[in-house]
């Protein structure tokens, strides 16, 4: 890979790429779980002015953790929710992913104004946009993700930097609890 598309956290930490040539789309997440995680790891600078996280949705064979492994760690806002990975020396958002690697998928987080990732294809979850933001793509990006999925499986494209051997995390998971969640807790400091 090369580091055409090579990302970081805030305090340089932790850093990570996409292949050049990853098959995906980029598609901007207005829903609230978006929003409450930025909130929970202290990086409201991640969501756009509408609320908005860019993900560039792409195979998890396509990522490859280049710098301090270590700090990666996961963030959940509920028992069954997505997993919400960061750096967690400093809060950056780094990707989410589904809670078990069977479909191959993951939203990589992309800072704002990083042109390398595309247009956008499509803005979903407008409901919880902080302003009005017409909805488009959302059936695309799903049969984006599904095609891209379904062709990785069939290729036997398992590899993921965010699961073992075994199908677990790599890291074990904060849950944010209901109340935490309510009163808008945040998980650094």
């Amino acid at each position: 890979m090369s580091d055409h598309r090579a990302l970081a956290c805030r305090c340089g930490t932790l850093r990570w790429r996409v292949a050049d040539r990853a098959p995906g789309a980029l598609v901007i997440c207005h829903c609230a779980d978006c929003q409450a995680a930025a909130h929970a790891l202290g990086a409201e600078d991640a969501l756009d002015d509408a609320g908005g996280t860019a993900l560039f949705q792409t195979l998890p064979d396509q990522i490859e953790i280049t710098a301090g492994a270590d700090r990666l760690a996961l963030l959940r806002l509920s028992p069954k929710g997505l997993l919400r990975w960061h750096a967690g020396c400093c809060g950056t958002p780094v990707a989410n992913t589904l809670p078990k690697p069977l479909m191959p998928f993951v939203g990589i987080v992309v800072p704002h104004g990083r042109k390398d990732f595309g247009k956008t294809r499509a803005r979903v979850f407008t409901e919880s946009a902080r302003r009005p933001v017409k909805q488009h793509g959302f059936g695309a990006a799903g049969a984006g993700i599904m095609l891209r999925a379904l062709t990785a499986l069939a290729q036997g494209r398992r590899d993921t930097p965010f699961f073992g051997p075994d199908g677990a995390p790599v890291r074990g998971a904060r849950i944010l609890s209901a109340t935490e969640r309510k009163t808008g807790a945040r998980v650094l400091s």
